[in-house]
């Protein structure tokens, strides 16, 4: 075969794909050298998702005319002089790494201005093509504008997701970085509307009001514990603001977000009896250790990091983040509801059968005749086809619940043991299913007796001002208030049972796990099954009677009573025949 040598042009696009994956990875380098350059109050503005444009403006140190046009050079930095500088990296980055890699898939124009100097320079890259510096009146500091990214790769296009997604990306981002950064003024512009800002006081609880919500912030437990030379700082929140996804998670090594599973391991050790089984509860966590003894460089983008001794920093986050749980007795708050039914039952998770319709309005307001405990009377039910339940007109008895989580039922001469949350489920879902098909624009709504201001956090009221429209399908009354928080005025009827706030997130989890392509009916059908996953009745809760009758009544009439929506199976049957073999009678 033959080698050949690529054009420099081939090099720098090969290049800039390890940095420059999408326009958050821009916005992250560029925050980055802002940092770096000492800045107090770094300024960002996006459109169309940083394709059509990224502005990052700063304050910090500028650059002189004839160090400019260096910073379009590869291999150009003031951070390291020599090899082995990389394994004691304490910057975040330097502009010889990002504008290079950056100018060689967009259009790139660069002002900056020199404490002290009369004059800034100015200077135009577009595919790697370079201009020469020029004068140009400028603040002190450094402005790099991006546009049209990957306007030369168009194949890179492809693998973007929609314009939404790459703004929450964005988003993300410069939370993150305001979190690792409370010494420094943040603000981010969308599409011309504000929607991140954070104060410059130091803070890291006024920072994460700003990223995460006022109301979460207020809530967290600081963390200060340092263990084997390793600090271990930040906020630990409640495990009632517990999700599925780690985006509610940052860490931060030496100032730099980062994704670490020792880190992620640590904390979800620590939450073990504090966060509910599955659940990642929010974190701020800034770990300062020796530069020497962790590599950043195990990633292009630095985004991951390897420490040189794993167990220790295990040890270090694990045991800060427990004795902040422990310090503000991190059990989640369960609300008056539940509080005042352990005050009448005298047991956890015991619910009478007065609460069945506000447990669950939509099957208790169907709630059919002649369902029966143990006796005589019983429901000719239709279970469906394919799973073995029986004779269509075969009627069930309830006989009882096990372990707080199975209900079980008698039909025929087969035994059905129904898991109880994804039974609930299944009849959630089908319930709005049903109401978004039957003609009318919106689900139920349930108004609040007084609107609730419900803080989301920067990234998730800019998922509910892009998608007002389908959550007012849904059944929501809520109108965007400022840049991290949303006035929540009626929520779906089927979601009564929980609070505004969580109602909400739940809605929210479902926009943002939805296909970027998503029509507005499968939207709409994602927002549904994140509303009943959420709302429905925990494994574990210990039901009355009729509650395990009107729920098995209305999981019967659902139109797939044996799959819940995520695909498991609601009804397990188990045949007279097949416990006879198991008794050794066959």
């Amino acid at each position: 075969m033959r080698i050949l040598k690529l054009s420099p042009e081939v090099a720098d696009r090969i290049a800039a794909g390890e940095v420059v994956e999408r326009p958050a990875s821009v916005v992250k380098e560029l925050i980055e050298n802002s940092i770096d350059a000492g800045a107090r109050a770094v300024r960002i503005e996006i459109a169309g998702g940083g394709l059509e444009l990224i502005s990052v403006s700063d304050d910090g140190c500028g650059m002189s005319r004839d160090d400019a046009p260096l910073v379009f050079e590869r291999h150009a930095t003031s951070k390291i002089s020599r090899a082995e500088d990389l394994f004691s990296i304490a910057t975040l980055g330097f502009r010889g790494e990002a504008l290079p890699s950056v100018a060689s898939v967009a259009r790139v124009r660069l002002i900056t201005r020199e404490r002290g100097a009369a004059l800034g320079t100015v200077m135009i890259a577009e595919g790697s093509v370079v201009s020469a510096p020029a004068p140009i009146g400028a603040p002190e500091g450094t402005t790099v504008t991006v546009s049209d990214l990957f306007y030369n790769t168009p194949a890179r296009l492809k693998y973007l997701r929609s314009v939404p997604t790459e703004t929450r990306r964005v988003i993300e981002t410069v939370g993150r970085l305001a979190l690792a950064h409370p010494e420094v003024s943040f603000s981010l512009q969308v599409d011309g509307r504000n929607v991140l800002s954070t104060p410059r006081d130091g803070s890291l609880r006024e920072a994460a009001a700003a990223v995460l919500g006022v109301e979460l912030a207020r809530s967290m437990a600081p963390v200060d514990k340092t263990t084997h030379g390793i600090a271990v700082r930040g906020l630990a929140g409640p495990g009632d603001y517990a999700k599925s996804g780690r985006d509610v998670q940052h860490v931060l090594v030496n100032g730099r977000p980062v994704s670490c599973k020792t880190v992620w391991a640590a904390i979800d050790r620590a939450y073990d009896r504090s966060a509910p089984a599955g659940k990642k509860a929010p974190v701020v966590l800034s770990i300062t250790v020796d530069p020497s003894s962790v590599d950043v460089n195990v990633h292009p983008a630095k985004s991951e990091v390897r420490f040189a001794s794993e167990s220790d920093v295990y040890s270090a986050v694990h045991g800060a983040v427990s004795a902040a749980l422990r310090s503000m007795d991190a059990v989640p708050d369960i609300g008056p509801k539940i509080r005042g039914a352990l005050a009448d039952e005298g047991e956890p998770g015991d619910r009478s059968s007065r609460d069945g319709a506000r447990l669950w309005p939509s099957i208790a307001a169907d709630r059919p005749e002649g369902l029966a405990y143990g006796g005589d009377q019983r429901l000719d039910i239709d279970p469906g086809s394919g799973e073995g339940t029986g004779d269509r007109s075969c009627p069930v008895t309830i006989m009882g619940q096990l372990a707080g989580t199975y209900i079980l039922a008698e039909s025929g001469e087969s035994l059905l043991i129904i898991d109880q949350h994804v039974a609930h489920e299944t009849v959630l879902v089908d319930t709005y299913r049903r109401q978004l098909a039957s003609g009318s624009s919106d689900t139920a709504t349930q108004l609040l007796l007084s609107p609730e201001l419900v803080e989301l956090g920067a990234a998730d009221t800019d998922l509910v001002a892009r998608h007002q429209s389908t959550l007012a399908r849904m059944g929501f009354e809520a109108d965007v208030f400022g840049a991290a928080s949303v006035l929540v005025r009626g929520i779906p009827i089927a979601a009564a049972d929980m609070t505004p706030r969580e109602a909400l997130g739940a809605a929210v989890e479902g926009i943002a796990a939805a296909p970027a392509e998503a029509d507005p009916e499968s939207l709409a059908d994602h927002v549904a099954v994140s509303l009943a996953c959420h709302s429905a009745v925990k494994a574990g809760a210990r039901l009355q009677v009729e509650e395990m009758k009107s729920l098995v009544a209305a999981l019967l009439r659902c139109d797939n009573p044996t799959r819940c929506p995520h695909g498991r199976p609601v009804i397990v049957t188990i045949s007279k025949e097949s416990l006879e073999r198991s008794f050794g009678r066959r």
